[in-house]
């Protein structure tokens, strides 16, 4: 029997019921549904197929019970693609090594945070234990399809994890579907969120409950997958039934949020990353296990990684208790290449209207107003670390207010004319110098003068501009808008 169609399969027959089937095949995108009360019996030879290709995967959801008798079992497929790591886990009882002979599989450990290369073809691999996996079976840029086969994994299943290193375990989905992480209890000592190994970007996913925009991936975890919990201390995770569903998710978001938050999306080498800082009235300033999100920095070469700090750890979300109080937060960049990179920030409404949002180029002493643009660009050399500011708070007003340099400044007719006052009348000399700079950052004009009144060239077409004006010891910044 085969099953062709892409609708959820569901098995509504009466409790005690027993369905015999030999030989069912259950196509990629499909999920078949044993009802309470039910049995399937995989029998005669036949074996129960779970399909899995590049459109997705099919799964198997027990809420009966599936009885595989006369030599039937279930064949799981994993479509993976080849020349590249996965992390992967067991769906069935009892699997071991031996059939992934020709690969590299190596099992992790959170003490060194290494991993080490399986090479017993008996070596077991237990059930909600994530493991890592290069496949040989073709060459790349070929795929090629794992499969798993026995009997399927149900009911509760658990994870003793650990915290006598970095606190990064490898655990894994230890079902023939899909678990929905937000309907997991997570336990004390074990932080909220998981994150999965991209392997065509190089780039850690993550999601965490509470995190909204600031996620990179769903909540949904598929079947085999396996996924980085960190651990605080030390402390058993388990999984049942209740937390598998039949949403559908790539192998490798949720919008809904009570936080305020700003999120910083960094491009280049065509690979884009962000991270997130938010505010909630009940984190707090330290790592929160149902709110922060620590990042795994990729050692791709071409991966942008962009990250604040938490307790001495680069942050994918960090999350704040309040604005005020935290209203400039450090971030650092870096990459293994060198070349063009740009930031562009998203969530911008979510933060109150009143409270300004600023990126600081601390390399360049370069402040970018986010809200008038929200994109930034940057020029990074390989093996720096370059560092930026994001301040909620009006650094503008408060130079303005602060110093006493008083300057009208404004453009008209392709002219940038500045003009300096001492209280209230025009003086009769000064030594000053003038910077313009365009939404991007780019310097426009660095003028030095001894006038008091100055029309200077400025044919540019953008309607906003940032001028900065030192005189002495003495400064002055604004924006102007041309007319």
């Amino acid at each position: 029997m085969k099953i062709k169609t892409v609708l959820l399969i569901t098995m509504f027959v009466a409790a005690g019921f027993l369905l015999s089937a030999q030989g069912l095949k259950v196509e990629p995108g499909t999920c078949i549904k044993v009802e309470t009360g039910t049995t399937l019996d995989i029998s005669g030879g036949g074996d129960l197929t779970l399909k899995s290709d590049a459109t997705g995967d099919a799964s198997l959801i027990d809420l009966g019970s599936v009885s595989y008798t006369g030599g039937g079992e279930a064949n799981v497929e994993r479509y993976l693609s080849n020349g590249t790591w996965h992390l992967i886990s067991s769906p069935i009882v009892g699997a071991e090594s031996g059939m992934f002979t020709g690969d590299y599989l190596q099992y992790h450990t959170e003490s060194s945070n290494l991993y080490t290369d399986v090479t017993s073809t008996t070596y077991g691999l237990v059930p909600m234990k994530g493991y890592s996996l290069w496949s040989m079976q073709a060459a790349p840029p070929s795929n090629t399809t794992e499969l798993f086969e026995g009997v399927t994994n149900t009911g509760s299943q658990a994870f003793n994890f650990t915290k006598a290193g970095d606190g990064y375990n490898l655990m894994g989905n230890p079902y023939p579907s899909v678990i929905d992480w937000d309907e997991v209890t997570i336990p004390a000592n074990l932080n909220g969120s998981f994150q999965l190994w991209d392997p065509s970007t190089g780039v850690y996913k993550y999601y965490q409950k509470t995190g909204g925009p600031g996620n990179t991936t769903s909540q949904y975890i598929p079947s085999g997958q396996g996924f980085f919990t960190w651990a605080t201390g030390t402390g058993t995770f388990t999984l049942d039934n209740t937390v598998r569903t039949q949403a559908s998710q790539s192998f490798y978001k949720n919008t809904n949020t009570t936080n305020t938050m700003l999120v910083l999306k960094v491009t280049g080498n065509s690979i884009t990353t962000q991270t997130a800082i938010g505010f909630n009235q009940v984190a707090t300033p330290q790592i929160d296990r149902l709110f922060d999100v620590p990042m795994i920095v990729s050692g791709y070469p071409d991966v942008p990684n962009l990250y604040s700090f938490s307790e001495g750890k680069e942050m994918a979300i960090n999350t704040l208790p309040s604005i005020l109080g935290y209203e400039t937060i450090p971030v650092s960049f870096h990459a293994g290449t060198t070349g063009n990179y740009s930031i562009l920030a998203s969530e911008l409404q979510s933060i109150p209207a009143e409270v300004p949002v600023y990126l600081e180029d601390v390399a360049l002493n370069h402040i970018h107003d986010l809200r008038l643009d929200p994109g930034y660009s940057f020029a990074y050399t390989s093996g720096a670390i370059k560092e930026f500011k994001v301040h909620f708070e009006n650094l503008i007003t408060e130079i303005e207010e602060t110093e006493t340099l008083q300057v009208l400044c404004y453009t008209a007719n392709e002219m940038l004319h500045v003009k300096f006052l001492t209280k209230g009348t025009e003086s009769e000399s000064i030594q000053a110098n003038i910077r313009a700079y365009d939404i991007t950052g780019k310097q426009l004009l660095d003028v030095h003068t001894t006038q008091t009144d100055n029309a200077l060239p400025f044919n540019y077409k953008q309607s906003v501009y940032l001028i900065h004006i030192s005189a002495g010891n003495m400064s002055y910044s604004t924006k102007v808008f041309n007319r």
